[in-house]
Formats: C-alpha cells, sequence, structure tokens
C-alpha cells in the first residue's frame, strides 16, 4: 500500500545521488566547458482533475540535483534527480475541505536551447540569459498523505499509478552566469487513477502541475 518507502526506490535514488555526485566532482577538475551541475531548489503548484476544486491550489515543494551536458552551440541536454510534492486542495474558502499531498521521486530528461548571449568579462566564458527546455519526466510515487480524511480520496489510493511518465516544457532566465528562475509545466501522459470493476471512485484522476525554481549553476 501506498504510505511507505519502498526500499528498491530508495536503493535506486541513493545511487543517482551518487552518480550525480560524481558527475559534479568531475566537473570541478576541470571539465567545466563541456558538463555542469546544478542545484536546484522551489516549489510546485499542482491540480487533479477529477477532484472537487478547479486551480492549481495545491503547494508542495521540489529540490535536488542536475547534471547538463553541451551537445552544440546554443544547445544541451541535462539529467536531473527531484524530490517533488504534487496533489491538490480545494479552493480556498470554499468547502469541502480536502488536502492531498503526493511525494514523488522525479528524473526530468531534457533538451534544452540558449538565447541572449551575454559576453564575459575578463576570463570569464559568454554566457546565455534565456534558456528554453522541452523533455519527459519519470516520476515514482513514494507517499501518500490526506490531511483532512473527509472525502473518498482515501479509499482510492491504492489504485493510484505509482509510475508516471510527463511531458516537460519551461524557459530560464539567468539574472548572472550561474543563478537563474525556471518555469516548468508538466503534464503526465496518463491518468492517476482510471475507474473500474470493485474500485471505489467512479470519476478518473488526471494531476498536472506547474514547477517554479531557483538553480545554480556550478
Amino acid at each position: 500500500m501506498v504510505g511507505s518507502y519502498n526500499s528498491d526506490i530508495l536503493h535506486c535514488t541513493v545511487r543517482w545521488v551518487f552518480v550525480i555526485s560524481l558527475v559534479g566532482a568531475g566537473i570541478s577538475l576541470g571539465a567545466q566547458q563541456r558538463f555542469a551541475a546544478k542545484g536546484i531548489a522551489g516549489f510546485t503548484a499542482s491540480q487533479i482533475d477529477g477532484d472537487q476544486s478547479a486551480g492549481y491550489h495545491k503547494v508542495g515543494l521540489q529540490a535536488g540535483l542536475g547534471v547538463e551536458a553541451a551537445l552544440k552551440e546554443k544547445q544541451s541536454a541535462s539529467l536531473e534527480l527531484l524530490f517533488s510534492q504534487r496533489g491538490a486542495r480545494n479552493q480556498p474558502q470554499i468547502p469541502p475541505a480536502f488536502s492531498v499531498t503526493l511525494d514523488y521521486i522525479e528524473i526530468p530528461v531534457q533538451w534544452h536551447y540558449s538565447d541572449w548571449l551575454m559576453e564575459g568579462e575578463g576570463r570569464s566564458p559568454d554566457w546565455y540569459r534565456v534558456r528554453f527546455n522541452t523533455g519527459l519526466s519519470y516520476s515514482y510515487l513514494l507517499e501518500i498523505r490526506d490531511k483532512y480524511e473527509n472525502t473518498s480520496f482515501p479509499a482510492a489510493f491504492p489504485y493510484f499509478t505509482r509510475n508516471t511518465v510527463a511531458f516537460v516544457v519551461g524557459a530560464t532566465f539567468y539574472a548572472t552566469e550561474h543563478f537563474g528562475f525556471t518555469f516548468r509545466y508538466n503534464r503526465p501522459l496518463h491518468f492517476l487513477y482510471r475507474p473500474g470493476e470493485g474500485r471505489p471512485l467512479r470519476n478518473s484522476l488526471y494531476e498536472h502541475y506547474l514547477a517554479f525554481q531557483v538553480n545554480y549553476k556550478l
């Protein structure tokens, strides 16, 4: 049942952290022109279609690490490992009150296109102020928490999709060579829950969310 951490997934997560840390260490040893590591922190605003409220009212945390590789001029690819909270809640001040939090391990793989060239000063390299991105993101559902337990949601929890693949699109604005602000829209390719024989909810549930991040690139 969802609600306790899966040991195999945690072991896989530790391995990913180790791999990204090794790549980051390699970067510090002199591969700055080809690879770059980054730290990511921010929040999500999410919604589940099929609940009892519309709008991105559920706010959660998002944080992790990433590695980016230059492909050719203006283009690059990245791999990230994130802890990401999503879910649903009622529209503020409008009953019935509900708040469901979904904790995920998320692994986005993206392609980036950069523009707005900024010339580096002194020995600093040139850099781009704006970056557009698109790609796919895999998520594994670690835990579900229901704040109020006064709706029909809990009965459907065991039937929630544990593995999710989503389409990602977004953009980053770099205030400096290293410090950037990112916006992303994430839309899964399948449902979080589908009704069926013996299942408690009659309507499908479909999640999607916005991500607002601050990232620091080494």
